[in-house]
């Protein structure tokens, strides 16, 4: 057991994890999503913080804030009910779009690999939006959103390349890359939910907006349940595994003693606002969600991409990335 637990953390957790996505995938989602939705939205923020603040500089931030946070104010006036939602969602792709091109003016010294990815990223974007299926984008981003924490763990281990990676670190990606292949193996499956409780069955719907009727065909089914996997599993790394990987790094936590009792207070807020009226919560909850996630993808560019890019950054590197 003790050997088990070396390679995956808490397994007893992870196996019933696995057969809830299976058997009961909308309430795994809800309940999920209610509890562990602004807590990971906090701490992804709080490990991006520790890992990367350094490493570019102020006015990149800036810029790359400003932009988040007019998509923020436009997602907080659609809850509000002030600005229309199918609106607010190209306002959403616009946003990134505009992340792409500041992550193609990226600081001097940045190199061209990390300018073309921003060029093509935003690119990419403009084509979406002229194709017009904005929901059809905005789900799928959201789906590879949830991979994310294997290109952040990843990241961790490029730095052993410089002899400043904790052990442990280049093992935990194995096991991230282990569990994220759970979802495609279950997407894979011939699961169609024909033993899940009928009054479940019944509600399936409501997971609609997350793998559409058009998705999927005769697999449907188990693709809505690796989707619901795939969001638990992120939820479960950035939340324990990257902030423990991070702390081990640093010897700091990711998230103040102080911070983290107000994010546990505003989780608990935000958890009876799912009770009252969850509708009108997953709006509220959609104004942070699509800061985090629409950060993480000119940061995870730079990250990989920019020249001489590995962990903190170092003094010869800082005076290259050093603002005229």
């Amino acid at each position: 057991m003790m050997q088990l637990r070396r390679i995956f953390p808490h397994p007893l957790f992870l196996c019933l994890l696995l057969l809830a996505a299976f058997w009961l995938p909308l309430p795994l989602y809800v309940v999920s999503l209610a509890l562990f939705g602004l807590p990971h939205v906090i701490w992804e923020m709080g490990f991006l913080r520790s890992r990367y603040a350094g490493r570019w500089p102020l006015r990149w931030w800036l810029a790359l804030w400003a932009v988040l946070l007019a998509q923020a104010g436009i997602r907080g006036a659609a809850w509000l009910g002030t600005y229309p939602a199918a609106s607010s969602q190209i306002v959403d792709l616009l946003s990134l779009l505009m992340l792409g091109m500041i992550v193609a003016l990226a600081p001097r010294g940045a190199g061209w690999r990390v300018r073309m990815a921003g060029l093509l990223l935003a690119g990419a974007l403009l084509w979406l939006l002229e194709q017009g299926d904005v929901l059809s984008a905005l789900l799928l981003l959201a789906i590879l959103h949830n991979f994310t924490p294997l290109a952040m763990v990843w990241d961790m281990v490029r730095d052993d390349r410089s002899g400043r990676a904790d052990p442990g670190t280049r093992r935990l990606a194995w096991t991230i890359s282990g569990l994220f292949a759970l979802p495609l193996l279950m997407a894979c499956s011939p699961w169609n939910g024909a033993i899940a409780p009928s009054m479940m069955t019944a509600y399936r719907p409501l997971l609609d907006g997350q793998w559409p009727l058009a998705w999927g065909g005769a697999h449907r089914q188990a693709s809505l349940s690796a989707v619901v996997l795939a969001q638990c599993l992120h939820y479960y790394c950035v939340i324990v595994l990257l902030p423990r990987a991070e702390r081990r790094r640093t010897a700091r936590a990711v998230i103040l003693p102080t911070v983290r009792f107000g994010a546990l207070t505003a989780a608990v807020l935000m958890l009876a606002y799912y009770a009252h009226d969850y509708g009108g919560a997953r709006k509220l909850y959609a104004v942070a969600a699509g800061v985090h996630a629409w950060l993480e993808w000119p940061v995870l560019l730079m990250a990989f991409l920019c020249v001489g890019q590995r962990g903190e950054v170092g003094a010869g590197e800082v005076n290259r990335l050093r603002p005229d």
